[in-house]
């Protein structure tokens, strides 16, 4: 069994400190974007929050279950603690809320492949994403120990993991321009995407 978690922690320092899932591209927010494509895929999404009240509404109206991350400052690796600790699922989809051209096929080959494998990685090029990405719940017990010993890098926890590498030919062979692992993290990043949905 497999479900799905937007992990919203943080804090989008770099765009002014907004809640990035509710930032508005083409007239809806990033969040609703990607429930639109996530709910279809999945039995359940959770939404990790380090701070429930801007989401509260949200969550409710998208069909989202909210779950507390209790230390949002110390990054996306205290947010997949929460969510496999919240989660009865066997694996979770785990994507970044700032993803929001999320692409239907590319998240059902990560959902679905490799279905023994602790994590299911798309890497491009070197470069893992490690925010699309599934993980199994039994992983839990190391991502806490990496909290414990405040070591905090998701990339470095990929070093404990058995990890299936989804490289960039599968990838491009569904997304060739590789649109659904576009993130935005700068004022830059989120008008590029709003006109690239103007012009479409």
């Amino acid at each position: 069994m497999v479900k799905a978690a937007i992990l919203a922690g943080g804090r989008g320092r770099r765009l002014g400190g907004a809640a990035k899932a509710l930032l508005e591209l083409g007239g809806q927010t990033i969040l609703a974007r990607q429930a639109e494509i996530l709910r279809p895929l999945f039995s359940e999404v959770l939404l990790v929050v380090g701070d429930e009240e801007p989401y509260r509404a949200a969550a409710s109206s998208l069909g989202l279950e909210l779950v507390r991350d209790r230390e949002p400052a110390r990054g996306p690796l205290a947010g997949l603690q929460a969510a496999l600790d919240a989660t009865d699922a066997d694996s979770l989809v785990v994507v970044g809320c700032d993803l929001p051209f999320l692409d239907a096929k590319l998240l059902q080959l990560v959902r679905d492949d490799a279905p023994s494998a602790e994590a299911v990685v798309p890497r491009v090029g070197a470069r893992p994403q490690p925010l699309h990405a599934r993980y199994a719940r039994s992983i839990l017990s190391h991502v806490e120990a990496r909290l414990r010993r405040d070591e905090l890098r998701l990339l470095s926890l990929l070093d404990d993991l058995e990890v299936a590498w989804l490289d960039e030919p599968r990838l491009r062979a569904i997304d060739p321009g590789l649109r659904g692992l576009t993130n935005l993290n700068t004022p830059d990043d989120l008008a590029r995407a709003r006109a690239a949905l103007a012009e479409n």
